[in-house]
């Protein structure tokens, strides 16, 4: 009786906890569904699903069985319909989502549904988006990799996606049909910008911007401009006028392994700018300069030749054509001293020597030469500094200068030879009071050396040397007052006797430009005071000046 009434219990004890279990069992399993998964349509199956979308709409069918989108989806939805259903699976669905649809971003997601792993993934092939759902392969097929090492490199690569549509350089892949398979930000940025409708922006495959940049593929370590405008693309390499708004870029390329492009595009509408800037400048200093009778060669930094005018053209006499080759500042010199346009150097082996100093000479602003040429020719060559390294060379024919010149020192030097040959001592001063020149005679009665005192020696202090070398007269503040235009300029002459007892005859007279010339001639007769009769051809000096003299300085 004992042992029934115990297995009663006990069996019932079992019926209990069985209930129990089975109960606990169904709200554990009611929790984690709600957890882990929605609970949406019927227990998804071990075939996989694949959704393929053309510009967001669903082209593959959809039959009851599917966990996610009901049979009677609007086709033209599905896309979003599909990454909503799936946001409970992981909150970046979305955002994988939208990195599909906007740059072609392939993305993988493992996340459980219910009861089971799933794997969805996302791809762009040409220009259909794939979604693939599919439960998670266990077999020994499937690599297994360590979890914090993946999660390490899906870091790695978020960041350096990160990084790359961090940047303001449009870079993108084309395959080797010419599709965009991927694009970083900017450069759907620049789809955006440049597309006319909603629907040529959220496109994919994006459209191919720079193709006319990439036909054909530049060399490695090179790039070709291209110019982007809002209806369409132009290629050029110079902007179209002052108030183009296209967007310029340098486009650089490699060729992949699997025949893709991996491509990049630098904007330079600054440089575009800057040198259509620059090009601007040139024009207008060529036409200035275009008429001006003195040549101009303007060396970069280079020292390559950036601006010259016609009239180089014609001093040099090389030709428009070797200029507009840009040569360099020797190669332009060595064209000049083929021509016979620079004089000869006695030793070529210095000649490049010559350069460098002219070169740094221009440089410092302090190269100014003459250049005679062996054809009778002769240039003045000025060398002066420009900003950012340039240096600019005037050559400026000064031929007829030089000829006037010469000549003019020939006739100096005859009139010199013959003011030598007068007996009288001869001195002419300027309108200021200087020494102008003086013959030989002067500078042996007076013992003064002309050519050093030319354009030093002044009146007064000729006066003064005078007046302590003779007895006393009052001729010396007459010629002072004379040179002051205090007593009426006419010539007079008066007798002087030095301190050796030797008698001159002082003559005084104007000269134009308010000069005067001062002559000494020496007499033999005996003293006579002639000051107050004029020498012949010479006016009398006023009374008032007569009655004023003291004999004294």
């Amino acid at each position: 009786m004992t042992d029934v009434m115990t297995m009663a219990v006990f069996a019932a004890v079992s019926l209990l906890g069985a209930g129990l279990a089975i109960l606990l069992s169904g709200r554990v399993t009611d929790r984690r569904r709600m957890q882990e998964g929605p609970a949406r349509g019927p227990v998804f199956a071990a075939t996989p699903r694949r959704y393929e979308f053309r510009e967001g709409y669903l082209l593959t069918p959809v039959d009851e069985n599917d966990a996610f989108l009901p049979p009677d989806i609007d086709r033209s939805a599905a896309f979003e319909a599909l990454a909503r259903a799936l946001r409970d699976l992981s909150p970046e669905m979305p955002g994988n989502f939208t990195a599909l649809a906007r740059r072609g971003e392939t993305f993988l997601v493992t996340a459980r549904f219910g009861q089971d792993l799933l794997d969805v993934t996302g791809r762009a092939e040409g220009d259909r988006l794939i979604v693939s759902i599919g439960p998670t392969e266990t077999s020994e097929g499937r690599l297994v990799v360590d979890t914090a090492a993946f999660e390490a490199l899906r870091d790695e690569t978020e960041d350096l996606r990160a990084a790359v549509d961090a940047t303001r350089i449009p870079v993108w892949r084309q395959d080797r049909d010419g599709r965009v398979t991927w694009a970083n930000a900017p450069y759907h940025a620049l789809v955006e910008r440049l597309a006319d409708t909603a629907e040529a922006r959220t496109r994919w495959p994006m459209p191919p911007l720079f193709d006319k940049a990439l036909s054909p593929l530049p060399e490695t370590g090179t790039v070709r401009r291209l110019r982007l405008a809002r209806d369409g693309v132009e290629g050029g390499s110079t902007p179209g006028g002052p108030e183009d708004s296209a967007l310029w870029f340098e486009v650089a390329a490699d060729r992949q392994a699997d025949g893709g492009i991996l491509a990049s595009a630098l904007p330079v509408d600054r440089l575009v700018a800057a040198e259509a800037s620059l090009r601007s400048f040139v024009q207008t200093l060529s036409k200035t300069f275009a008429h001006l009778p003195i040549g101009l060669a303007v060396f970069d930094r280079r020292r390559e030749l950036m601006l010259f005018n016609p009239a180089l053209v014609s001093l040099s006499m090389l030709e428009p054509q070797f200029l507009s080759r840009r040569p360099g500042l020797v190669a332009f010199l060595d064209a000049l001293r083929d021509r016979q346009r620079m004089p000869e150097p006695k030793n070529y082996r210095n000649w490049r020597d010559e350069i460098a100093r002219l070169e740094q000479d221009a440089e410092a602003g302090t190269y100014q030469e003459m250049w005679s040429l062996p054809d009778g020719q002769s240039f003045r060559v000025i060398g002066r500094p420009h900003p950012d390294g340039a240096i600019a060379f005037i050559f400026e024919d000064i031929t007829a200068e030089v000829s006037l010149t010469r000549k003019f020192r020939g006739d100096l030097d005859l009139y010199r030879s013959a003011l030598d040959d007068l007996p009288q001592a001869l001195a002419v001063f300027s309108g200021e009071g200087r020494l102008v020149l003086a013959n030989t005679a002067f500078a042996v009665l007076w013992g003064r050396d002309p050519e050093a005192d030319a354009g030093v020696l002044s009146l007064a202090e000729a006066t003064g040397l005078w007046q302590a070398g003779c007895a006393p007269s009052g001729a010396w503040r007459d010629i002072r007052d004379f040179a002051d235009r205090s007593i009426e300029r006419a010539p007079w002459s008066e007798e002087v006797i030095t301190q050796a007892g030797k008698r001159l005859m002082l003559r005084v007279a104007p000269l134009s430009g308010g000069g005067m010339s001062v002559s000494f001639q020496p007499l033999a007769a005996s003293p006579r005071r002639t000051s107050a009769l004029p020498a012949q051809g010479a006016a009398p000096r006023s009374a008032a000046v007569r009655g004023r003299r003291s004999g004294k300085g």
